[in-house]
């Protein structure tokens, strides 16, 4: 049986609608709109991401990250975290990627037959 690719993309439509209504989805959306209402939360996730953003590139670069880089990025990340909005958004946003890798490793284990 050959199925055409209008059907396996209907069908992966399908799959994003379910994921869409389900609880870990609901639960990051509430997560994001309050992370926004939040202006000290987007503020400590903005430094963070400033930081690992530069240290990225310093790699890239082939600039290996010192210990003191380290422990800036590890501060910064801690530092934001203990903002109970950005740990919610990044909890709840965590359990809904968890979700949709199980989905994901179903797909594989489908191809791999």
């Amino acid at each position: 049986m050959s199925t055409d690719t209008n059907t396996i993309i209907n069908l992966a439509e399908k799959i994003g609608l379910a994921l869409s209504e389900t609880e870990e989805f609901k639960q990051k959306q509430e997560a994001e709109k309050m992370l926004r209402q939040d202006a000290e939360a987007r503020k400590l996730i903005k430094e963070f991401q400033t930081l690992k953003n530069s240290y990225e590139r310093m790699e890239k670069m082939g600039h290996p990250l010192s210990e003191k880089n380290m422990e800036q990025l590890k501060k910064a990340e801690e530092k934001a975290m203990a903002n109970p909005n950005v740990k919610n958004w990044y909890d709840k946003t965590q359990r809904f990627y968890d979700l949709v890798i199980e989905v994901n490793k179903k797909i594989q284990e489908g191809i791999t037959v």
